[in-house]
């Protein structure tokens, strides 16, 4: 018996109640309970929000005011507990009404007995666990749903970055096989035009050793020429130093091929040593830095840009840092398109568990921030 409840308040404005009910509870075998008596509606309000009782037994009369608000103002409050309605008049409105306000059970002054009483403390203190464990199981529900919809709208962002990277991936291939396509056609194509042309006149005809040694230079002049530009495609395509050299080389060449060709002064600062990375790495961080640069070049109207390669623990760190014009705030939106370019750094380090973040601030410049762990020995 003593699951049951081993405290317990009666809410009543009648003492004779309460010395009934005291009696009664004192008949119950093997019962042993506290039985403690309010009989105002504040202090049984008091009482209750201090949860201190197992269970709780209460007038459906309290004076001028109704033992329901009570109960309900207790449900609104969270109490759990089991609560039995004491009435002088029961009918099916009143089981209605109390059931609705969140009583567990109802019993009739004057026909109920302490066997009647033992049974009802049991089925309502059985009911309430029962309620309280669907409850919690409710609130687990909903929290797991709401997870569950979380999960799927940042899904279908991801997806529908993943999406933009994609088309945009799409977009710049096509630009970098027609630029491709535009030079081999325009400046090699024309190159080869020439030592052909070249080529026929000397087979055409025997000339003097003076012009076959001018016609000689200028198609060696002409080769070296195509020789020069097919390097410098093949390096934009794959620089063959990332592969022989390793990054630290491979990122000075690509400095030194920018330098000519702009007003910036570059400030190395490489630390990784002869220390080579996994292949996969070292391609990302080199991509990485040859966008980033190509953004300050494009975009910043910088005028110094910085580029940190160096281990930081066992991460490689890679900071590149202009003084340009930073970033306006409209355009540094999260899900701007015009941050496509770091979507698609994400996407490129989310293969080697990499991260990256950008710092920015109009007219101070900005900073790209990339972390890769080194989960393997180089």
């Amino acid at each position: 018996m003593s699951t049951i409840a081993s405290r317990i308040l009666l809410v009543d404005d009648a003492e004779i109640d309460y010395l009934t009910m005291q009696r009664m509870l004192q008949k119950i075998p093997g019962f042993r309970v506290t039985l403690d008596w309010v009989s105002r509606f504040d202090e049984a309000a008091t009482a209750i929000d201090r949860k201190e009782h197992d269970l709780y037994l209460v007038d459906f009369r309290l004076g001028p005011h109704s033992g329901l608000d009570l109960i309900r103002d207790a449900r609104e409050r969270g109490n759990i507990k089991p609560i039995i309605v004491l009435t002088g008049h029961g009918d099916p409105m009143v089981d209605q009404a109390a059931t609705e306000v969140g009583a567990n059970d109802y019993l009739v002054k004057g026909e109920f007995d302490a066997v009647t009483l033992e049974r009802a403390m049991r089925y309502a203190t059985r009911q309430a666990r029962t309620l309280a464990t669907l409850d919690r199981r409710l609130a687990e529900c909903r929290t797991t749903a709401r997870k569950l919809v979380d999960q799927s709208e940042r899904r279908a962002a991801a997806e529908a970055d993943v999406l933009k990277v994609l088309r945009q991936t799409m977009v710049d291939q096509e630009a970098e096989r027609k630029r491709i396509a535009r030079e081999l056609h325009d400046n090699l194509g024309q190159m080869v035009t020439l030592v052909q042309f070249g080529l026929d006149a000397l087979a055409r005809g025997t000339p003097s050793p003076a012009n076959l040694a001018e016609k000689v230079a200028s198609l060696k002049h002409i080769v070296n020429d195509l020789s020069t530009s097919l390097h410098r495609v093949a390096w934009e395509v794959r620089p063959t130093a990332l592969d022989t050299l390793g990054l630290e080389d491979a990122v000075s060449q690509l400095v030194a091929s920018w330098e000519p060709h702009c007003s910036l002064v570059f400030d190395l600062h490489l630390g990784l040593g002869e220390r080579r990375l996994p292949p996969d790495i070292e391609s990302a961080l080199y991509r990485i830095v040859q966008e980033g640069i190509t953004n300050v070049v494009r975009h910043a109207h910088a005028t110094r840009v910085g580029v940190i390669l160096e281990f930081r623990g066992s991460d490689v760190i890679c900071i590149i840092e202009d003084n340009g014009c930073g970033i306006p705030p409209e355009q540094a939106d999260e899900h701007s398109s015009r941050r496509l370019g770091l979507v698609g750094m994400r996407e490129r380090l989310a293969s080697v568990d990499g991260t990256v973040e950008l710092e920015t601030e109009a007219g101070r410049g900005t900073a790209l921030f990339v972390r890769v762990p080194l989960g393997r020995p180089s």
